[in-house]
């Protein structure tokens, strides 16, 4: 058994039961999928099928997005530009929501938190850590976009924090197909497990989805 799929190793994320587990879905809005056409929709096809997956495994969701009504700090770079884009996106719901098929809707376990413009990782929205402690989870599983942005700038320093983390490669893209890859191939694997939802859905069943004893 590879080690990302290994049940006896503390460091792979099938160690830990469902209830220890949560799913990440990042920066899935409206605008930033149609910035990355058809390799957007085609993350957000499969963030779609993971959100279900999770949800139907008692396994917690965290929304993880931008709050388009705060202005970024004082001292982010770009900040003018990064809230004139917003200013000009923030009555258009379809470009500021999470599209239907991946977005949040309440059910048992399922979360939303949001971050301050410019802010890049998802757990640094307020009130991310205490959520995840509270509920003790110890192994995340991210989806997300940008590849190089949310999903990198969450995964690595993620691992730093204690947690186990996956990566599901076909639920992330980029602008760059070569940044993608670089990222996926190169920079996270040395920290986080990468797999598709396909690898990362059949090895969990072929484990007995962990905490269903």
């Amino acid at each position: 058994m590879s080690a990302p799929f290994n049940t006896i190793d503390p460091s792979s994320p099938f160690y830990y039961t469902p209830n220890q587990t949560a799913l990440l879905l990042l920066d899935y809005h409206g605008f930033i999928i149609s910035q990355l056409a058809e390799a957007g929709t085609a993350a957000l096809a499969t963030a779609a099928r993971m959100r279900t997956w999770a949800l139907e495994n008692g396994i917690t969701v965290v929304h993880c997005l931008v709050d388009v009504h705060a202005t970024p700090s004082e001292i982010c770079k770009g900040g003018s530009r990064i809230a004139a884009m917003l200013e000009g996106l923030k009555d258009d719901r379809e470009a500021v929501d999470e599209p239907a098929s991946v977005g949040f809707s309440g059910q048992r376990g399922e979360f939303v938190v949001r971050k301050q413009p410019g802010i890049i990782s998802g757990l640094r929205s307020p009130g991310a850590m205490e959520l995840l402690s509270e509920r003790g989870i110890k192994s995340l599983v991210i989806c997300g976009l940008s590849t190089s942005g949310a999903v990198l700038r969450t995964a690595i320093p993620a691992t730093d924090d204690g947690f186990v983390v996956s990566v599901i490669s076909d639920a992330c893209a980029d602008r760059k197909e070569g940044v993608h890859q670089m990222v996926l191939e190169t920079l996270l694997p040395n920290r986080a497990h990468v797999t598709n939802a396909d690898e990362f859905i059949g090895e969990w069943e072929k484990a007995g989805g962990r905490g269903r004893y």
